[in-house]
């Protein structure tokens, strides 16, 4: 594989209660994150750095999408709801001039347009249209992502915005987005997969998506890419092979090309994995009094979630 015949692949064994397995991988940082672990069982089958805090960037908005899907699912709103964009979304739009869809205060969108842009492109003034949609104002949705990342058991994690914007105080870590797309895929089934669009069409205009792993990887489904400075480019991907689902996270790398090839070799390891051995769980949430300063995932008490 040309992956492999350009990166230098290094196999790092580490002691933990089931000897786990890591990779490094010389296109991205020694520093980054990442989990990797099989749907239907939940089992954790590759990890590094899993329970470190970070900065999601725009994987933030798969709490933005949660939300939304749940309010759907409530009949709160519909797909076709029409809302106006805010001075709040407007000001957004502005910060990437680039990657955006340039609407304007008092122009209007359907909940179905603003969801296929943030799946497919990311578009932040479009997740500022959910979270007005839903929580009324930004700032209420914030506080229903951090309501619902406790209830999820993703207690190393805070929310600030629902764009991922870099924020100091939005933080999260690999395993938190983990147990977070393992509730989307559990807890809405019939929008699941809409996250393996490769692109969507808005005032006759072609979008395609920032994931490039459901160009290249074969059973490619999802889920989010982002990037900010001070995150690094993340990707959380899933795919699906012979009827296993594995998911990974990973968080850190120097450019999009590198965060993709080093989630194929993720993916690859983990497929390979499946078949021969039993690993932790990730599918139970941890006790909310653990010690953050405990790095050891895979001791920590757990409850059934």
């Amino acid at each position: 594989m040309k992956i492999y015949k350009k990166f230098t692949l290094i196999l790092i064994y580490f002691l933990i209660s089931n000897t786990a397995l890591a990779l490094d991988f010389e296109g991205c940082s020694p520093n980054n994150a990442y989990v990797v672990f099989e749907e239907k069982n939940r089992n954790i089958l590759l990890e590094k750095n899993a329970n470190e805090i970070i900065y999601p960037a725009s994987l933030v908005k798969l709490m933005t999408l949660y939300l939304t899907f749940e309010a759907l699912e409530k009949k709160q709103i519909s797909l076709s709801t029409n809302v106006k964009i805010s001075a709040r979304a407007e000001e957004i739009s502005r910060v990437n001039k680039v990657n955006t869809l340039h609407l304007r205060q008092g122009q209007a969108i359907t909940v179905r347009e603003a969801i296929l842009s943030v799946i497919v492109r990311s578009f932040n003034e479009t997740a500022i249209v959910l979270a007005e949609i839903v929580g009324q104002d930004e700032w209420q949705f914030v506080a229903m992502m951090n309501r619902k990342a406790q209830e999820l058991g993703m207690y190393r994690t805070s929310f600030s915005n629902a764009s991922g914007l870099h924020e100091i105080s939005q933080y999260t870590t690999a395993l938190d987005l983990a147990r977070l797309a393992v509730a989307i895929k559990k807890d809405f089934p019939d929008y699941y997969h809409l996250f393996s669009l490769k692109f969507y069409k808005f005032n006759r205009q072609k979008y395609k998506t920032h994931n490039h792993i459901l160009e290249e990887y074969r059973g490619a489904e999802g889920l989010k890419t982002g990037f900010t400075n001070a995150s690094g480019f993340n990707l959380i991907a899933s795919a699906n092979k012979s009827n296993n689902r594995v998911i990974s996270v990973l968080i850190g790398c120097p450019s999009a090309s590198s965060r993709e090839d080093f989630t194929k070799i993720l993916l690859n390891e983990a497929f390979k994995k499946i078949p021969h051995k039993i690993y932790p769980e990730i599918s139970k949430k941890v006790r909310k009094t653990f010690s953050y300063g405990d790095n050891n995932l895979h001791t920590l008490h757990q409850e059934n979630h």
